[in-house]
This record gives structure tokens, sequence and C-alpha cells, in this order.
């Protein structure tokens, strides 16, 4: 035990910064990248790129300290270092300053006796800090609207121990807009995103904060939130996907009731669907190539939970081997812009597999009569420290047939002590059924042709602005307003269904019906973007790109046909 102990201190002492080989005369901070982006959800994220040179031939850099106001330390989540020219991480030590009072900072140690220079030589690396609770969000009305209002405290510079060149460039999110304040940054657009950029020879031993503030376009297009709890379920499925479902455990840290709420799903999910706690399914729309937009309520402080469930194409994640083995990749939390206070995943292999070779460092196996199970919790781990882990299992064909057969053999069974346990049919129970009026009919059936048309129109509308074929402002104020039609044909429609399934089961059913058909159709439409979108990338093959295009423009036929059908019953 004591041997143990005065190793672990040695390793510790070996890591506190110490005075480097070069002397600080000998080293020039050429110049740092400061970038700032605040992130969905309420994150801050600072990116430092730092480039360093020799001033005095051949010089050893064996670390470098990177500081920023103390008032910040404990806003602090996560850091990181690693080099430009091979992406290799260095170690970090926390809590080191800068030798003078009033810095929290981080020394990054380089490995392998440091960094070698030679004269006018220059080495770059980046820092990268995660900060939390830096973002407040407020409303207010200008011309009798409301606005959404979010406001972002920050160090503008980092704190080093020599004067320096720093560009601060500041990315808003998209479809947000800077309110100027008195300091002179300059402001560029691209596409739907503004930057805010300020250069200046920044002095050592810098501390200098700013707020600035920012509106959301809609109430919805920004959010600052926790995640108190992430629980994903994994499971391999032998025909050709891997299943996932996300259980989060969210509270509201925004000032204004959010009516959806963005999340984040890999860029080749399929089949997209969420529920709430209840177990109702909640509307899903795509928002970008790798965020959905789920409609849940949430006020300020509220806690609610939502379930995401979607697929993931098997040739991507897992490969045949020979003899019935397989090899399994996967990436934990890489798709993901959140910080779960408590997270788990659990990985199911398929009845009979037998799990050869995982990450014992990291997850514990358990094992059941006919199944196998892989499980790890944590807390606080950050997309940053995403891991690849790599799995191999054995899996015969054969039991894809055990439980078919079982099941069946019961069926059989039970079918047989029924039927012979049946004397004679049981009358059917009459079902008195209240008529709907033709003209509500007839009003749901336009109201509800209007809906198509605008969401048409909508989607026509972004082809053009993609275009660049109408100016930024105009596609804003149309899209507003196609938004706000279709937000009260969509109320106007909700009423007229509350009357006609009120009119009896019939009815009642054949509007279940066509909500599970627009459901299916929405998962369908966002299946086709992103397949689009991995071909375009070379993510996939042109053989399996026109495969699941096929799969999915067939399934939207059919379930196009199944609406048509549903709207020509109600007019008849």
């Amino acid at each position: 035990m004591l041997l143990i102990l005065f190793f672990a201190f040695a390793s510790v002492f070996l890591l506190i910064p110490h005075v480097n080989a070069a002397s600080p005369s000998e080293i020039q901070v050429e110049t740092v990248e400061h970038e700032v982006a605040p992130i969905y959800g309420g994150l801050l994220l600072i990116n430092d790129t730092i480039q360093v040179s020799s001033t005095n031939g051949e010089v050893t850099i064996e670390n470098f300290s990177i500081s920023f106001p103390l008032e910040y330390r404990d806003n602090l989540c996560f850091s990181m270092a690693y080099s430009l020219e091979n992406f290799e991480q260095f170690p970090i030590v926390l809590n080191t300053g800068l030798g003078i009072v009033g810095y929290y900072g981080v020394t990054v140690a380089f490995p392998d006796g440091g960094i070698q220079l030679s004269a006018n030589q220059t080495f770059a690396f980046k820092v990268i800090f995660i900060l939390s609770d830096l973002i407040s969000s407020s409303t207010r009305f200008v011309n009798a609207t409301e606005e959404y209002l979010f406001t972002v405290n920050f160090p503008l510079f980092p704190s080093l121990a020599q004067d320096t060149i720093c560009n601060v460039t500041i990315a808003l999110p998209k479809g947000t807009t800077y309110i100027p304040n008195s300091f002179p940054f300059g402001v560029t657009e691209v596409g739907e995103q503004q930057y805010l950029n300020y250069t200046e020879i920044v002095p050592k031993f810098t501390q200098k904060s700013i707020e600035i503030s920012f509106l959301s376009e809609t109430k919805d297009n920004f959010a600052c939130y926790f995640v108190n709890k992430l629980d994903q379920e994994i499971l391999v499925d032998m025909n050709g996907f891997v299943s996932i479902s996300e259980l989060y455990l969210l509270k509201s840290k925004t000032a204004f009731t959010m009516r959806t709420i963005n999340l984040r799903i890999p860029s080749d999910a399929m089949n997209v669907s969420a529920f709430d706690e209840l177990g109702k399914e909640l509307s899903v729309a795509l928002f970008d190539n790798e965020t959905i937009s789920v409609s849940l309520g949430l006020v300020e402080d509220q806690a609610r939970s939502v379930k995401l469930i979607y697929r993931l194409y098997g040739e991507s994640y897992f490969i045949p081997r020979n003899s019935g083995d397989y090899e399994l990749i996967l990436t934990n939390l890489k798709h993901m812009r959140v910080i779960p206070k408590i997270s788990s995943v659990r990985i199911i292999f398929p009845e009979g597999a037998t799990v050869e070779s995982f990450p014992y460092q990291e997850l514990s196996i358990q094992r059941d009569v006919f199944q196998e199970t892989l499980f790890v919790s944590y807390s606080n781990v950050t997309w940053l420290q995403s891991n690849q882990w790599n799995f191999t299992f054995n899996y015969t064909l054969l039991w894809s047939a055990f439980r078919p057969t079982i099941w069946v053999t019961v069926l059989v069974i039970i079918g047989s002590v029924i039927a012979f346990a049946m004397q004679r049919p049981k009358a059917p129970l009459k079902v008195s059924e209240a008529l709907v009026s033709p003209s509500v009919l007839r009003n749901f059936v336009q109201t509800y042709e209007e809906k198509k048309l605008a969401i048409s129109q909508l989607g026509q509308l972004k082809q053009r602005a993609q275009k660049g074929k109408i100016s930024r402002r105009r596609y804003k104020v149309r899209k507003t307003t196609l938004e706000n039609r279709l937000s009260t044909i969509s109320k106007r429609l909700t009423e007229l269904q509350q009357k006609i399934m009120s009119g009896g089961v019939k009815y009642a059913d054949i509007m279940r019906g066509l909500e599970i058909a627009e459901t299916e159709l929405d998962n369908i439409e966002a299946d086709i973007r992103r397949i689009e979108t991995r071909f375009k990338r070379g993510e996939i093959s042109a053989q399996t790109y026109r495969r699941l295009l096929e799969n999915d423009l067939r399934r939207r036929e059919k379930v196009k046909t199944t609406i048509d059908g549903v709207l020509l019953r109600l007019k008849e």
C-alpha cells in the first residue's frame, strides 16, 4: 500500500507545472485565435488556437499555461488540449494559474521531453474549455411584439504570461441576431449565422470580461436547460440494424415557456420517434441534418423526460467475419452537445450471441440464460470525451428462429383450446354512433388541403433561399407569414378533429389512423434527407444509397396513399 501511494504522489509531482526548459524570452506567442460559441442547451464553448515560436535558436517547451479570471472557476466543466499537426491529445493539469493571484488556469504538459523548436519554427495547438451557467434569458416587448433575449458573460481574451495578438471570433447560434453594445465588434453574416470579430494586441496578465446579448428569431430557436440524466439502450439487431433508445431527464433554465426542444441525433438515424414521460408520442420535425425538434413544452424550472427511439443502418457499425464472428464498433456520445449529470449506456446483444471481447476497463458484462448485456454508468462526461468502443461477438443464425418457433407453438395450443371451448359465436354488440355533420367533414378536408399547401410552400421557400434566389430578410418575413398561417390552420384542424372524434368510434379510429400516417410520413421525409446528406458526404455507397432511398420512397407513397384514402372517405 505504501508503495502504491509513493508512485501515486510521484506521478502527481511529475505533472505539476514547472519552469520551462526554454525561458520566456526564448518563446514568443505569435497569435491566439480565441473562438467563443454559445451552444444550444446553455453551454459555452471556448476554443483557443495558440501558435508559439522560438526567438533564440533551438528550444524545448515542456509545458504551457493559459488562464482566465478566477471568477469563472466554478463554471468550468471540461478542458482539453491537442496538437493541430497530428491531433495528439496532451495531458492537462487543472487549477495552476499564472503564478499570481486572481487567475484560474490550466497547464498543458507536452509529453516525450517537450516540443522541440528550431529557430523561426512555429508550433500550433488548441486548448478547449466548456463552461456552464454563463447564459441568461429574458423577454421584452418592442412595439407590442415579444422578443426573446439571451445574454452571455465570458472572458473576452485568454490570460497569458506575455503579450500577444489575439483574434476574437464569437459565433452566435443560427437564427439569432446580435444586439450591438459599446464594444467595437465587427459583424459578419454567413448564411443564417452571425459572427462577431475583434483583434487586439493583448498585454500579459490581461483580465477582460464582457457581456453580449442576442435575440432569438423564434421562441424555440435557442434554449437553456440541464440534462439531469441520460440513459441509452443500444440493441444489436441481426436483421441489419442497430436500434437506439435515449431517455433524457431535462430541466428548463429558460425564462419563457419553450414549445419545442432540439435534441441531436446521428446523421444516419432513421425512423425517429419521441415519447413523453406518460408514453404519449410527440411530434418530431427535422431541425437540421443532425438535430430534431420535439414538441415537448417546458416552463422555467420544470423537469420533464423525453424518450427518443431511432435506428442506425448496421452496415456502418457491425462487420461480419468468418465462422459466425462479428465486430461491432460504437462511438459513445459523439453526436451530442450536452453534459448529463448522470449517464448510463446498456448494450444488448442478440439472444444466443456470445461476447468475446469488449473494453473491460469501462464496461461490465451481465449474462442471462440466452442473452448478454454490457453496461456502464458515469457522470459529467462531454461529447469531447467520446470513445470508440470495439466489440467482437459470435452469433449463429439458427438462433433467429428459436423464439418464433416457441411462440408459434404456444399460439397453436392456445388457438386449439379456444376453438374447442367455443360453443357458438356471440352476437356482435351494437355500437351506437353519433353522426357528424357533412359540413364539418368538408371543412376538415378543405383545411387539411390548405395545410398541405402551406407545408409545400414553406419547403419551396427554403429551397429558393438556399439557392440565393431571395434575400435573407424577405425569406424571414415570408417564412414567418407561412409559419403563422400554418399555426392557425393547425389550430383549426385540431378543433375540427375533436368534433369529428366525438362522432363515435368509427370517426375516432379514422382520426387516429390519420395521426399515425402523418407521424410516419414526417419520419420518412427526415430519413430521405439524412440518406441524401450521407451520400453527398461519401458516408455510404451508391448501391446502399439507392437501396435505402427506394425503400423510403415506396414507404412514402404508401403513406401518402393512406392519407389520401382517409380524406376521400371523409369527403364521401
